[in-house]
């Protein structure tokens, strides 16, 4: 019974293919794990199906029974950042994310009611800034760090699960 054990193991490790992480993210999400010393796997969508208001960057999300992206944890948000400077075809946008301070200026939480770290090394320089012109947090080309939006601006989105 231990052999035959040993042998389904096996079996189930042949299927995984060498150096690629299995995934349970659902189509269109990409895989991340955003502390590699902890295996819990984070699953973004870049959707760039058309640009949206933050608001509507969040309808759409929750539509897809996720959420505006939090990118505070662990090593996520440099991962993030890698991967759009992987993918050309993102390298002049920009993308909301899941943080605002439009309920208490100055105030910056995540959607989920967490607060958002400020400051280096996820803050762009002298930001955020902007006042009640800029309520909601997105990342803009080139370098992708945090930065207060134009209220009402449209951009693609990040969604997280």
């Amino acid at each position: 019974m231990k052999e035959l054990w040993h042998l389904s193991a096996l079996g189930i490790l042949l299927l995984i293919p060498s150096g690629e992480a299995s995934t349970d993210c659902p189509e269109g999400f990409v895989s991340f794990f955003a502390d590699p010393s902890i295996p819990m796997e984070t699953c973004l969508l870049f959707a760039m199906d058309r640009k949206r208001e933050w608001h509507e960057a969040h309808t759409y999300c929750n539509s897809l029974r996720s959420e505006l992206a939090n990118l505070d944890d662990g090593e996520l948000h440099w991962q993030v950042i890698d991967y759009i400077h992987r993918n050309p075809d993102m390298l002049d946008e920009a993308f909301h994310i899941g943080c605002t301070d439009e309920v208490t200026e100055g105030k910056w939480l995540w959607v989920n009611g967490s607060p958002v770290r400020m400051g280096p090394p996820h803050w762009f320089y002298n930001q955020p800034d902007g006042g009640t012109r800029e309520n909601y947090c997105c990342l803009y080309y080139d370098d992708f760090l945090y930065s207060s939006c134009v209220n009402r601006q449209t951009m693609y989105t990040i969604c997280q699960i």
